[in-house]
């Protein structure tokens, strides 16, 4: 959701919850934070096929609108920028610093130097994702558990490996929150935390990210949880299942999916990163 967008969905919430009760007041807790200037924010995710953190510091004030996270990379990129094998792991491994301008434009820290994701691409990659009919953010992990089971050559099924759902662009808590805002059904309050569904839409945009050409939502849905303090949002997480069509090297299949995501947000309004110069150059050109 762009600024003007934000901004204007923020003053309508507001406007209408002068006598807010506590469901009222976390959604414009959740809709404040895209206001903020900065702040930072710790996600820790699990799919089908792994679990992960993404650390994040995420700058809206600066004009390039930037992100500095620690996640890990899709199995296309992992091998050039971390020389690991492009195999998905079990559990959060293999991270990298990256810094966003936005949520698609990005470049990563390798060794000493900052590159873009077209100079880690292996000469097979083909769709931002590695050949050897890998998807996503890699398979791995526990094995056969949903997504479909291909032929075995030599008779019969065989499990396929199963699917993880982790993209190279981001998505990031303000613009998270700002979907579940637009997109929520059936709100209900437990002391400090607010519980609530999703539409479809909604959850189709939280399952995959802006910029991932490779990856179309067929269907969607979720449920999202808001944890309030002092009457500020401190921590959300989001279900979230649906159908995803993957396609790779001129090749499409569709994959279930399942994912859990838990995000903490902190120091709202001083958080601080440095972006290099080298980094900053390339994100302009």
């Amino acid at each position: 959701m762009k600024p003007p967008a934000r901004a204007f969905l923020l003053a309508v919430v507001s406007a209408t919850m002068v006598s807010a009760g506590p469901a009222e007041t976390a959604i414009v807790a959740a809709m404040k934070l895209a206001e903020a200037p900065n702040y930072g924010w710790v996600s820790d995710i699990s799919d089908d096929a792994r679990s992960y953190t993404i650390d994040g510091k995420t700058n809206l004030a600066d004009k390039g609108d930037l992100s500095l996270v620690n996640m890990p990379l899709v199995s296309a990129l992992r091998r050039n920028a971390t020389g690991s094998p492009a195999a998905g792991g079990a559990h959060s491994d293999n991270q990298v610093n990256v810094i966003f301008s936005g949520d698609e434009k990005l470049v990563i820290e390798v060794g000493d130097a900052w590159k873009k994701p077209d100079e880690l691409k292996s000469p097979d990659t083909r769709g931002g994702y590695s050949g050897r009919g890998r998807f996503g953010g890699g398979m791995g992990g526990r094995r056969g558990r949903r997504g479909g089971m291909p032929v075995n050559p030599e008779g019969g099924e065989q499990p396929m490996p199963a699917f993880s759902n982790l993209q190279l662009t981001l998505s990031r808590p303000h613009e998270e929150l700002s979907i579940i805002v637009a997109g929520y059904t059936d709100l209900k309050v437990d002391g400090d935390v607010v519980s609530g569904a999703l539409t479809e839409t909604g959850a189709k945009l939280l399952l995959v990210h802006a910029g991932q050409k490779e990856i179309t939502p067929l269907t969607g849905s979720g449920t999202f949880r808001l944890w309030l303090k002092d009457g500020g949002l401190v921590k959300y997480e989001i279900t979230l299942e649906g159908t995803l069509a993957i396609t790779s090297g001129g090749n499409r299949r569709e994959v279930q999916v399942h994912q859990n995501a838990v995000t903490q947000i902190r120091n709202i309004g001083t958080t601080t990163f440095e972006v290099p110069a080298e980094a900053k150059k390339k994100l302009e050109s």
